[in-house]
């Protein structure tokens, strides 16, 4: 049986929501694997557990940054519509990341062509 709907986004820039994010781009950096993530729906902030909708894994959101073009910021917290970066969270480009307890939900990956 296929269960699939459509399910809309709230892009509000607060906590109401449960945290969902895509995972679109990864980078070897100086401190592991870079995963950068596009804040689709909630906040997402350092200490969270957050949960891998394909693995089914739980990991724990150690260090969150905020780029800035060249430079990293390290910052406390996300909301919908930012674009953050994790370190050290093994996944896929296209994972999409779900607040512990919540749907688990699945993203359409981003194209780039």
């Amino acid at each position: 049986a296929n269960d699939e709907a459509k399910v809309r986004m709230d892009g509000t820039r607060d906590a109401r929501n449960p945290f969902t994010g895509l995972a679109f781009k990864l980078e070897a950096g100086r401190f592991g694997q870079l995963t950068y993530v596009r804040v689709y729906q909630g906040r997402l902030k350092r200490g969270d557990f957050i949960v891998n909708t394909r693995t089914g894994k739980k990991v724990k959101v150690s260090r969150l940054v905020r780029l800035h073009a060249n430079k990293m910021e390290d910052v406390d917290d996300v909301d919908a519509g930012d674009i953050a970066a994790l370190f050290g969270i093994e996944c896929n480009s296209g994972d999409t990341f779900v607040a512990d307890g919540a749907p688990r939900l699945t993203m359409e990956s981003i194209h780039v062509p």
